[in-house]
């Protein structure tokens, strides 16, 4: 009798468990692929000066939210930014989450094969 009992108990805390753990595997696939999409985003700053219109617009149509600082890059500045992305858990909280990876790059960093500048 006590070993049937003791299995009911074990299995909520195993589910509960369970959902932990969904919940950090989808929190760390989020931050990769915001990651990944603020490594674009610091290459494309880097290559073009400026923070363009469809680098935005590509970081939105990814599901992300691209923060800037007010002032505009410059040449040689070190440019830091903040891609975010919402997250609702399954069991480790009961708002929201906002998951967010800052990142800085060097504008007008970036050099071409042939030696010129760009």
């Amino acid at each position: 009798m006590s070993y049937k009992l003791g299995l009911l108990l074990s299995l909520v805390f195993l589910v509960v468990v369970f959902l932990f753990a969904g919940d950090m595997l989808c929190i760390s696939a989020i931050r990769s692929d915001l990651d990944s999409i603020a490594l674009t985003v610091s290459y494309r700053i880097s290559m073009d000066g400026k923070v363009s219109d469809e680098t935005k617009k590509w970081v939105d149509q990814c599901g992300a939210k691209l923060t800037l600082p007010y002032l505009a890059p410059r040449i040689g500045d070190i440019y830091s930014f903040s891609v975010s992305r919402e997250y609702k858990p399954i069991i480790i909280s009961s708002k929201a989450m906002t998951i967010t990876v800052k990142r800085s790059t060097i504008v007008g960093y970036y050099e071409t094969l042939s030696g010129e500048r760009r």
